[in-house]
Parts: C-alpha cells; sequence; structure tokens
C-alpha cells in the first residue's frame, strides 16, 4: 500500500513517494492513482439563431415546462461557455469540468433613476450633487423586461398623458384615512422618510384587504412573539411622537404642507424636509434626527472636511510683497532650477488668459510656485515610484546647476543631507530608480565641468599633470594667516637649529586632534567633515559592483557608476588602492566595458553599455595609473596594455563612435610613456599605429573654425603621445615619424596664418604639433625642419592673426583677474576650480582664446633653437608688434595680481611662462628697477611648494641683486640664504618608487605677502610680551641687517 504525504514532510519525501509509485507500477501495470482526470466532452456549440430555427420547425410545440427547461439549459450552456471558453478543440478547455451555476435572477427596483433636470452650472470645481429618486411602477408586468433607464422613461410619459379617473366607491379611501389617522403618517422606528412612508403604505394597503378577526389574530401572535420589553420601548415612542404631533399642530394649521405629486421628478423629498426643518424651534428633537436624514441624500459626502477641499480653492495671482533682502525659502521646479519669489517678478504678459503657473501648491505659501526641499524630499520616500523619480530628477537637476556656479551667493544647499537621501536611493534595485539617483550622485561628486576643461587641455605640454582631489587640513579661522606670529616663530626656531643645508630634519608639532581616526565620527559629522570618506563609509564599492556585475541595468547607470569610480580615484592613493585591489570589480570593468573590438558591431549608431568599449572606464585607468607606479604596474599585469593595442590599431575607430576610445586610449599610453614602463621600450608597439594616424589627420583633419573639435582633439592626442616618448629613440623612429610630422606641421600652421586662431581646439592642436616638433628636434637635428621654421612657423608669428591672437594674453590671464574660484565653495567635497565667479555671473576659468598654452610652447622652441644658434623664431617672436602685448602683460602683474587664481590648477602654465619672460634678461630694458622689484615680488607670493627652484633664481637674479637694491654684497648673500632655508622647509621629496602624476589641486604660496618684514615682527612681538633676552653680537648684527634690506625694499616700493 502507497503511503500518502503527511503534514511535515519536505519535497524530497513527496519525489521518493513518486519514485515508489513509479517502480510499483511498472511491476503492476493495472495499479492506478486514487484519483485521476476525467475528460468531459461538451457537445458542439449552437447559436441561439439556429436553435431557433429548429423549434419553429418542430411540429408539435413541447410544453411550458419543457420549453423553460430548455431555457435553462441553454442558459447554463452559454455561461459554462463563457467562464470555460469558446471552442470545442480548445486544449485548455478539454480539462475543466461544467462549471453548475444557480439561478439568475435581477433584483427588482422599486423606483427607477430618473434624470433630474440640472441647472445651470456653476463656476465651481464640481456641479452640486442631487439624488435621483426612484419611482416605483404600478404593474409588475409591465417592468419584466425592461431597463430601469426604460421604466424612468415610461413613467414619465404616464405621469404627463394619464388623466386621473374618477371612482365611484370611496369606501377603501375612507378606510385608509381612518387608518392614517389611527397609526399617523410616520414610522417610530425607521428614520428614512421615504422609506417610512413606503413601508407605512404597504402596511396599510395590507390591513384593508384583512377582517378584522385576521388582524386581531396576527397582532395575538406577534406580541406573543415579541420582547415584551420591545413593546414597552415602542409603546413609549408612540406617546412621544404624539406628543410631539399636538404640540406642532398649530404651527402645520397656519402653515400647511402641499404634498408633491408621486411621479413629479421637479420636487425631490429633499424640498419637504427642509421646509419642516424651518418650521420647527432649533430645541426640537426631531431637527437632529430630520437633519441627519437630510444628510443621507448626500453619497459619501456626510462629513464635510474642510482641510480636504482646500486644494479646490482658488489662489489669488497677486503676491505678498516681499522687503528688499529679506529671505526668503527656495522653491524649485521639476528640473532643479530656483524659481523666483513671484511669477510677477518676471516681465511677462500678465493676462489671464495666458496664466500659464505651475506646480503651485495649497501650503504655507500658496501664492509661490514650486516645491521647496522639504517637500522634495518627503517627495523621494514617497510610495510611488514615479513621485520618487520626480523628485530625485529635480534634486539630479539642482546639483547639475550648483555645481556650474549658479546658485553660489544665492543659496546654501545642504549637500551632506542630500547625500544621505541620494545614497539611500542608490539602494533600490529598480532600472528607473537607480538611473536617475545614480545620474544625482554623479552631478554631486563627478563636477562635469571640472572634467570637461580638464580633458580639453591635457593634451597642451605640461598638462599630463592630475589633481588630487584630497580635503585640505586647514583650521577654520586661519586660512589666510600664514604669516601669522606664531607661525614665523616656528620657523625661525627652526632655522636657528641648523643652517647645513635643505637636509635639516624638522620636527612636526601635530596636535592630538589630528592624529585622531575619523572612525570616531558619526556618519553626519564625517559627512561635514570628508563626504568622500563618508562615501566609502557606505561600502560603496561593493555596491557599484553588485549593480554592474547582478543587477546590471542597460542604460545610463553604468555610466554614473563610472563616474564615481573616476571621482574616488582622484581621492589620493589609499582610496585608488581599495579600487585596485578590488579584483572582483576589476575583473568586471575589464570583460564588462573593455572588451575586444572584434567581439563586438562597432557600427552601430546606440552603442549599448554591456560588452562595448566605455571610454569612461579607459578615462577611469588612466585616473588610477596616474596615481602612481605600482597601480600602473598592477594595471599592466592585467593586460592593459594588450586592451590599448587593440583599439589603437582599429583603423575604423577615428570614423565611428569609438573615437572618444582611441583618444582615452592614446591618452592612458602617455601616462604609462611618462612613468617609463616596460624599460622604455613601451613606444616601439605603437609607431606603426601613429604614422597611420598621422596620415589619416593630414587628409582629414578641418582646421576652419566650424570644424570637429573631437577629430582635432584626437590629432592633439596623438601628437602629444608620440611627445611622451622619453627615452632616447633609434632611427627608426625618426625615420618612420619624420617626413608625416613634418608634413603635418606645415600644413596646420599655414591654415593658422591664414584663417587664425578663433577656438581652444586649433590652439591646442598647434601647440602639440610644435611640442612634437621640438621633440624630434631634442633627439636628432633641425636639418629636416628648416622649411617649416624659416618659413612657415615664421609666417605664422609675424601674421596679423597671430597679433590678435596673442593681444588676448592680458585679458584671457588668470593672474590678472579680479575674480575668485569654486575650489572650496563645499570644504568637504572640493573641485579643481574650473569656474570663476564674476560679478555678472559664473564662467570657465580658461576662454575659448585662451593663449598661454601655445605662447608657452612657442617660447620653449625658442630657447631650444638658440642652444643651436638659430635665431629666426628669436627674431620673429621679439618684433615689436609681438613684444608690446607681452610687456603691457608683465607691467598689469605689478598692480594687478591675484594671489588667490595663481594657485588654481589652471594657472600652472601661466606661472611657468611669467618665470621665463621675469627671467628674459631682453624685459629689463622695459621696466625700472624699482618697478621690476615690484613685479617680480608679487610673483614671488603667488608661487607655492612646488616652485622652489624658481624662488631660488629669482632671488638671485632680482630680489638680493645690487642692481635693484643698493646694499653690500655680502650683506645680500647672507641675508638671501637665510631666506632660502624658510623656502627649503617646504621641500617635498619623492622617492623613486612614489612616482606619480598626481598634484594637489590647491596650494598655499610659500611666501606670504609680507616675508621681507616677518622678523621685525617676531621683534615687535617679542616687545609687545615684554620677553626678555640676552643677544650676541651676531644677532644684533642680523637685525641691522635686517633694517637695511628692509628700508631698502621700502625705498623700491615693493610694499605698500
Amino acid at each position: 500500500m502507497i503511503k500518502r504525504p503527511k503534514p511535515g514532510e519536505t519535497e524530497e519525501d513527496i519525489l521518493r513517494m513518486q519514485q515508489e509509485f513509479l517502480s510499483q507500477k511498472a511491476k503492476n501495470p493495472k495499479l492506478q492513482p486514487a484519483a485521476t482526470m476525467v475528460k468531459i466532452n461538451r457537445p458542439p456549440k449552437q447559436s441561439l439563431f439556429a436553435k431557433s430555427r429548429q423549434q419553429n420547425q418542430a411540429t408539435v410545440q413541447p410544453p411550458q415546462d419543457a420549453r423553460s427547461n430548455d431555457n435553462s439549459k441553454r442558459i447554463y450552456q452559454e455561461i459554462h461557455e463563457k467562464i470555460v471558453g469558446d471552442g470545442a478543440d480548445d486544449s485548455s478547455s478539454k480539462t475543466l469540468t461544467d462549471i453548475v451555476m444557480g439561478d439568475i435572477v435581477e433584483k427588482t427596483v422599486e423606483r427607477p433613476k430618473v434624470q433630474s433636470n440640472v441647472g445651470q452650472v456653476e463656476n465651481a470645481a464640481f456641479p452640486k450633487i442631487q439624488k435621483i429618486s426612484l419611482k416605483s411602477s404600478s404593474l409588475n408586468s409591465e417592468r419584466k423586461g425592461k431597463s430601469i433607464f426604460a421604466q424612468a422613461i415610461c413613467g414619465n410619459r404616464k405621469g404627463q398623458e394619464q388623466v386621473p379617473m374618477e371612482i365611484e366607491e370611496n369606501t377603501t379611501d375612507d378606510r385608509i384615512n381612518n387608518l392614517n389617522d389611527f397609526y399617523a403618517h410616520g414610522s417610530v422606528v425607521v428614520e428614512d422618510t421615504n422609506a417610512a412612508s413606503e413601508i407605512h403604505k404597504e402596511n396599510i394597503n395590507m390591513l384593508c384587504k384583512m377582517k378584522e378577526e385576521e388582524i386581531l389574530a396576527e397582532r395575538k401572535k406577534l406580541m406573543e412573539s415579541i420582547d415584551p420589553a420591545i413593546v414597552a420601548l415602542l409603546a413609549k415612542k408612540r406617546q412621544e411622537k404624539a406628543k410631539q404631533l399636538q404640540t406642532n399642530a398649530p404651527i402645520k394649521a397656519s402653515q400647511p404642507l402641499t404634498k408633491p405629486a408621486a411621479n413629479s421628478p421637479s420636487s425631490p423629498p429633499l424640498a419637504s424636509t427642509e421646509s419642516t426643518l424651518e418650521t420647527l424651534p432649533s430645541s426640537n428633537p426631531a431637527v437632529e434626527i430630520l437633519q441627519r436624514s437630510a444628510a443621507e441624500q448626500w453619497i459619501h459626502f456626510d462629513v464635510v472636511e474642510k482641510d480636504k477641499l482646500e486644494w479646490m480653492r482658488d489662489i489669488p495671482l497677486q503676491a505678498s510683497k516681499l522687503i528688499p533682502g529679506e529671505k526668503f525659502e527656495a522653491r524649485f521646479d521639476w528640473k532643479g532650477v530656483l524659481l523666483p519669489y513671484s511669477m510677477n517678478d518676471i516681465a511677462s504678459n500678465n493676462s489671464e488668459d495666458n496664466d500659464d503657473r505651475e506646480l503651485y501648491l495649497h501650503g504655507d505659501e500658496p501664492h509661490r510656485p514650486g516645491y521647496t526641499l522639504q517637500e522634495l524630499f518627503r517627495l523621494a520616500r514617497s510610495n510611488v515610484m514615479q513621485q520618487r523619480v520626480t523628485a530625485f530628477s529635480a534634486l539630479a537637476g539642482m546639483l547639475s546647476i550648483y555645481q556650474q556656479g549658479f546658485y553660489d551667493q544665492v543659496l546654501e544647499l545642504p549637500i551632506s543631507k542630500i547625500f544621505f537621501l541620494l545614497r539611500f536611493g542608490f539602494d533600490d534595485n529598480t532600472p528607473a530608480m537607480l538611473e536617475i539617483v545614480g545620474k544625482a550622485l554623479a552631478y554631486l561628486f563627478y563636477n562635469e565641468t571640472d572634467e570637461t576643461l580638464l580633458d580639453f587641455v591635457y593634451e597642451n605640454p605640461g598638462c599630463q599633470w592630475q589633481p588630487c582631489l584630497q580635503v585640505l587640513n586647514t583650521d577654520s579661522g586661519g586660512d589666510e594667516e600664514m604669516s601669522s606670529i606664531e607661525h614665523l616663530q616656528k620657523q625661525m626656531e627652526q632655522l636657528q637649529m641648523s643652517f647645513k643645508g635643505r637636509a635639516a630634519t624638522v620636527k612636526a608639532n601635530v596636535e592630538e586632534n589630528e592624529e585622531e581616526s575619523k572612525t570616531s565620527m558619526s556618519d553626519f559629522q564625517l559627512a561635514e567633515t570628508d563626504l568622500i570618506d563618508c562615501l566609502l563609509r557606505t561600502n560603496i564599492l561593493q555596491r557599484i559592483y553588485f549593480i554592474l556585475n547582478t543587477v546590471r541595468p542597460d542604460n545610463s547607470t553604468v555610466s554614473s557608476c563610472l563616474k564615481l569610480l573616476i571621482r574616488l580615484a582622484r581621492s589620493g592613493k589609499e582610496v585608488a588602492m581599495q579600487i585596485v585591489n578590488n579584483d572582483e570589480l576589476m575583473k568586471c570593468l575589464f570583460e564588462n566595458f573593455l572588451p575586444g573590438l572584434e567581439k563586438i558591431d562597432t557600427s552601430l549608431r546606440t552603442p549599448p553599455f554591456y560588452n562595448y568599449p566605455q571610454y569612461l572606464c579607459l578615462k577611469l585607468m588612466r585616473s588610477l595609473i596616474s596615481c602612481n607606479l605600482s597601480i600602473a604596474t598592477k594595471l599592466m599585469n592585467m593586460k592593459l596594455i594588450d586592451i590599448l593595442e587593440n583599439y589603437l590599431f582599429n583603423r575604423e575607430d577615428i570614423k565611428t563612435n569609438l573615437i572618444k576610445v582611441q583618444i582615452e586610449s592614446l591618452r592612458c599610453l602617455r601616462c604609462l610613456l611618462l612613468l617609463r614602463m616596460e624599460n622604455n621600450t613601451l613606444h616601439k608597439k605603437f609607431l606603426h599605429a601613429f604614422r597611420y594616424m598621422l596620415d589619416w589627420h593630414i587628409n582629414h583633419v578641418i582646421y576652419e573654425e566650424g570644424g570637429p573639435f573631437l577629430i582635432r582633439q584626437h590629432a592633439a592626442a596623438v601628437l602629444a603621445t608620440i611627445a611622451s616618448i622619453s627615452s632616447p629613440v633609434g632611427s627608426e623612429v625618426t625615420t618612420l615619424l619624420g617626413d608625416i610630422l613634418h608634413d603635418c606641421s606645415c600644413n596646420w600652421f599655414h591654415k593658422a596664418t591664414r584663417f587664425g586662431v578663433k577656438e581652444f581646439s586649433q590652439a591646442t592642436l598647434l601647440s602639440s604639433c610644435l611640442n612634437a616638433v621640438t621633440w624630434y628636434i631634442r633627439h636628432t637635428d633641425t636639418a629636416r625642419y628648416q622649411n617649416f621654421i624659416q618659413k612657415y612657423l615664421s609666417e605664422f608669428i609675424q601674421s596679423e592673426n597671430f597679433v590678435k591672437f596673442l593681444n588676448t594674453i592680458s585679458s584671457s590671464s588668470l593672474v590678472l583677474r579680479r575674480s575668485v574660484d569654486r575650489r572650496n565653495v563645499h570644504n568637504p567635497l572640493p573641485n579643481v576650480g574650473a569656474v570663476i565667479m564674476n560679478s555678472y555671473g559664473p564662467q570657465l576659468v580658461i576662454t575659448q582664446t585662451y593663449p598661454i598654452y601655445l605662447i608657452t610652447t612657442l617660447w620653449r622652441f625658442m630657447e631650444l633653437l638658440l642652444e643651436r644658434n638659430e635665431k629666426h623664431i628669436f627674431d620673429a617672436l621679439l618684433s615689436p608688434k609681438t613684444l608690446d602685448p607681452m610687456v603691457d602683460y608683465l607691467r598689469n602683474l605689478s598692480t594687478k595680481c591675484n594671489r588667490y587664481l595663481a594657485t588654481n590648477f589652471f594657472a600652472k602654465m601661466e606661472i611657468k611662462l611669467l618665470f621665463k619672460l621675469l627671467c628674459f634678461e631682453g624685459f629689463s630694458e622695459y621696466f625700472k628697477p624699482s618697478e621690476m622689484l615690484q613685479i617680480v615680488y608679487n610673483f614671488l607670493c603667488c608661487l607655492t611648494a612646488e616652485h622652489i627652484p624658481e624662488v631660488e633664481e629669482l632671488f638671485e637674479r632680482v630680489i638680493f641683486n645690487r642692481r635693484y637694491i643698493n646694499i653690500d654684497e655680502d650683506t645680500l648673500n647672507k641675508w638671501r640664504k637665510i631666506c632660502l632655508e624658510l623656502v627649503y622647509s617646504h621641500y617635498i621629496v619623492v622617492p623613486p618608487t612614489e612616482l606619480t602624476l598626481f598634484l594637489p589641486f590647491s596650494q598655499v604660496p610659500i611666501l606670504p605677502p609680507d616675508w621681507p618684514y616677518f622678523q621685525l615682527k617676531i621683534i615687535l612681538q617679542n616687545y609687545v610680551e615684554n620677553v626678555q633676552q640676552k643677544k650676541s653680537a651676531a644677532d644684533f648684527s642680523a637685525d641691522w641687517r635686517l633694517k637695511r634690506i628692509s628700508l631698502s625694499l621700502r625705498g623700491g616700493s615693493i610694499i605698500s
């Protein structure tokens, strides 16, 4: 016997029982299960018309009972077909049994709904609600087979056409009137007047048809079956109602009420109820019952809730007046745009017909459009996904506008609170939510303006450095107090310890608070200190890996995740190592976003996100390579070189959507060449790819204004990569690239002479081309490029277009601008500072006609030719029409120097150009000694720790030179050594194993504005504090030398 399944048995037990049954059935074929499926075949379907025709053809009519049985069978069969499905051969319906249902009986309605005459619609949100009274029909036979609407129409016609009949016998009416007088016209139990009147009429009619003996018998039977307490209660209510009728009898007699006709739809019972309420005093207990009965006429509006009807109230267009300077709460539209206080602030047509206001809410300020941050936060936590997506979309647009600087000095966004909301939303696995929340997080951390500008300038010489966006550890109260007394005293104490040289060790005075770990902070405290560390604390790397590897959203979420990883990689070596050491994440990135080109279709107009090369993934690799040499070595072990070869040797990439992939591949290769990977032999693998790309660009680059800038950027990337080869090259390289590089240079500089330099991509192409020529000449000689130097380059420098381009050097200079950037607009999340704030709004720190990069490259090329005794470029570049703009540029430095913008990351090349111009002997003839001293002094106040060699040279050339200061040589040399020791304490020594292409995004100048007087300030401070110190003769001598130099500098008007 086969056992039955018992409660608690698992699926494995059921499968074991199944195997036992199958094995027994194989032994005994006659063995059958306890229950089997039975197929029930239905008769073929026959239409009602066919069945009716068969009935009409029959000679003998079936009896009434048989006909009703046929109709019942037909109805059951139709119900079965509708439930089970049509078609006798349907496989899904063959397994179903017939369904037996009871008789379907339509509920009889005594009174049909009649459409009432509704008056003119008022100008309101909704029309007035009216209850349609139902009228009972007289005969059931007339009502059978008709709908409620048809019954109502027939009733209206009969009410209009029927003429009342005269009744001869009034005995029935008299009996009814007597009963009405005895039992009154109302009910004690039923409060609804309409229902009570209908029940009362029904009872009266029934009593009229009964004899007195029958009535008494029924009464006795009813009294015996009812609880005596209920009978007493009903009798008491009857007495109270009788007294009430006697009290209101005079009022009713003086003000008789006309009973409306039974078939008149224009006189609803509500009118009689209202008239009765008007006649009754407020103290009458019947008023409450009548009011409740009237309230029941309104469906779902028994209780009026005014607070829920406020949204229907009209909002006035007239907004309250705002006092100038008064603060008000910010409101935004769905795109994150800050809306004005009222729409009246915008000059527009105030006609009511053209009122296109949107997003008005019935809140605290109903006259103002838009949503506040609190409302958006609440909407972002809604249960409806569309509302959450809309709220996060508004926050994403808000952050995008904020990162561009349009909200600076207008409102302060709670960045930390927005971050936590976005991070919570990023845990949702819905693709739509992931896309919009990922985009908002990318807008917050990945500054699009900074990254775009960094990419645009990357191909220029000297722009291979990448910013390290670490939070600066500065005290809140002393950011600009670099010349404070305490700081200077510590530095002087260090100087007095040893003057033996640059290798002097300095003991760091670090407070205990700075050594505390950030792990003791709460999440909100950490977000207010370092937002990147707070993001890492939320396990963002694991979350990104889960999204990319498991969720795999085929939308812009992939780009947002890659942007977040790029921003994390820019936060320093420790975070970059966390990314690289996450083997699962790196494997996911290489497999899904860096596949081989032989596996994909490069002709797709809209390429997918997965299994397709993503240029953002290559940019992430470039950021990791730039961080540290050890990271670059680890990426090389992951076969990154093979991927770059696959992308760069594909000859179709330049013409398709993969041009950005090739540009990033060239940038990655440039970083590897600068770090001298594979013992300076890496470039040999890509020589033929370089040759093919230059052959293609010489024919397809459109230099003229309006040409595709991506093609120019690709050509500049090829040239910049070639110029990054630092090892000595052999004849193979020079032979393969020399001729084509010469032809490209002649072609593009000739077009620049004709059309000028009007776009930044044009200037980038020229500077990278000239830098490649400089690289070639350093490794060979100038013989092959004499034609280019003497003809094309000299003509370009002497052309009017170049002079016009050079005249913008003062207006586009970063050091001479009266502006500030946005580097520390939010200290826990610094940015590079690509946007500067002017009085007329935010602006890019680099303009379209920024000439610094091209002029710097020209100057370096001129210095190279001067080393080889060739003065063609020297004579052309130092002609009066090209020299005058540079002289004015230096002269403005004496009065308009901006020390803050001079430390901007994008100002590094301009600082180098200024240093070259100040060290050039020819410019000293254009300035007086005092003027030259002032220019160099202002420039020294802009230099940071990475410019210590420049400080040394300018100290020797100008500051401590007897040509500019009239003091003996011995005194100048001794004081120069003291100042240099002050500078040397900022030296940064990088071990060879820690080579990097990262630089801090912002550094503080090493010399304060009043650095010549810092010893005097220390003496004055000691005097004020009454510090008694015994001074030696050497100390008095040093003080005297200091006073002489200070007086000399004051005479040179360095410090006003």
